[in-house]
């Protein structure tokens, strides 16, 4: 069955992981979680959470139909200490997955229903609103 079908996470090359490691001299890459969002060291934590991108949509008045980039930016400075508190107060399952966890600080802040926010305005191909000129410049 094809990853993108069964949500498999697909192939990982361990080199250009490695590679790309951004704490090289604290050890290797290994292995990712099960949907490969989250890839670090061995006995580390993500705290993960996600900004449903669609309720960020200025539903009426003037600016009806706008996308509020502004709210997002909040809301991403909020999340992130929200993040951050949460590892502040996690319950890890090991003293050394504790230890890591508060020395790397791994958070990751992502955003869903990207695609039901380009169906929703139309055609994903004309940049005819500022989101979808951002989402372009986040994909590299």
């Amino acid at each position: 069955m094809r990853a993108w079908a069964c949500a498999d996470p697909g192939i990982q090359f361990d080199t250009t992981i490695n590679e790309w490691h951004t704490c090289p001299a604290d050890g290797r890459i290994n292995a990712s979680n099960p949907c490969s969002e989250y890839m670090f060291l061995d006995d580390t934590a993500c705290n993960l959470a996600s900004l449903n991108l669609s309720k960020f949509m200025v539903a009426s008045g003037q600016s009806a139909g706008d996308f509020d980039v502004e709210a997002v930016r909040y809301a991403c400075r909020v999340w992130t200490v929200v993040l951050e508190i949460s590892v502040l107060m996690a319950q890890f399952p090991s003293v050394e997955i504790a230890r890591l966890s508060y020395k790397f600080r791994t958070l990751g802040l992502g955003y869903a229903n990207l695609g039901g926010l380009a169906d929703g305005a139309g055609s994903p191909t004309t940049p005819t609103r500022p989101w979808r000129s951002a989402a372009a410049s986040r994909r590299s």
